[in-house]
This record gives C-alpha cells, sequence and structure tokens, in this order.
C-alpha cells in the first residue's frame, strides 16, 4: 500500500509541473510575441525551450528527486532529458500526423489521444530513464 501511494504522489507531483510547465511556455510566448513583439517563430522557439529547461529543473528536483555526482553527471542527465523530449515529439508530430491526415480522426481528438501517449511516455522516460533514483 505504501508503493501506491508514493507512485500516486509521484504522479500528482508530475501532473503539477507539467501544468506549471505548459504556463511557462505560454508566459514566455505572451511576454516575447504580446508585449514585447518578438517574431512570432522566435517567441514560440523560446517558449519552448524555456518550458523544457524548466521541466528538466523541476522533475528533476520535484517529482523524481534525482542527485548527482559530478558535472558529467548531470550534463549526461540533462541531454538524456533533451533527447527524450526531442523524441517524443517527434512522437506527437507524427501521431497526430497519421491519425488526422492518414486515418481521418478530428484534428483535435488526435491531438489529445498522441497527448495521453505522449504524457505517458514522457514519464516512463524520466521514471526509468533519465533521472538517477536515490
Amino acid at each position: 500500500m505504501e508503493i501506491s501511494r508514493a507512485l500516486i504522489a509521484k504522479l500528482i507531483r508530475y501532473t503539477f509541473i507539467g501544468g506549471l510547465t505548459t504556463l511557462v511556455s505560454f508566459g514566455v510566448f505572451w511576454l516575447l510575441y504580446g508585449l514585447i513583439k518578438v517574431n512570432t517563430n522566435l517567441a514560440n522557439t523560446i517558449s519552448v525551450i524555456s518550458a523544457v529547461i524548466f521541466a528538466y529543473i523541476t522533475n528533476k528536483l520535484f517529482v523524481f528527486q534525482s542527485r548527482c555526482n559530478s558535472t558529467r553527471e548531470l550534463l549526461h542527465e540533462f541531454f538524456k532529458f533533451i533527447f527524450s523530449r526531442a523524441f517524443t515529439m517527434v512522437v506527437e508530430i507524427g501521431g497526430v500526423f497519421i491519425l488526422y491526415t492518414l486515418l481521418g480522426l478530428e484534428a483535435m481528438m488526435a491531438k489529445i489521444l498522441v497527448s495521453v501517449v505522449v504524457l505517458v511516455m514522457n514519464y516512463i522516460l524520466s521514471q526509468f530513464i533519465i533521472f538517477k533514483q536515490l
């Protein structure tokens, strides 16, 4: 029973951090594009990079509580996180393309279904590959 509570607590933290990551992405985009009038694509790129860095730091510290013993370990962990997110981004883009364009599923439904898959993939990659457990 205790393992189940720990897992549930971790999933709640993961979901909360995911929500904050989304706010960071939209907040940085709004600040750059809406207020400062930076080019849309540049604003979006910076907002995505900001969100990924925020997600790495907060998932490392608050969700998975990972500890690194050296700068090398930290960089290795960080790049695993970046590459895993790049991989799941390709899955998301490809999944929506397949479901919407090739299979004819409604666009928003395709996006929702693929987002759930990507959320689960990101959690599994973080839990078992990226973050060193205490």
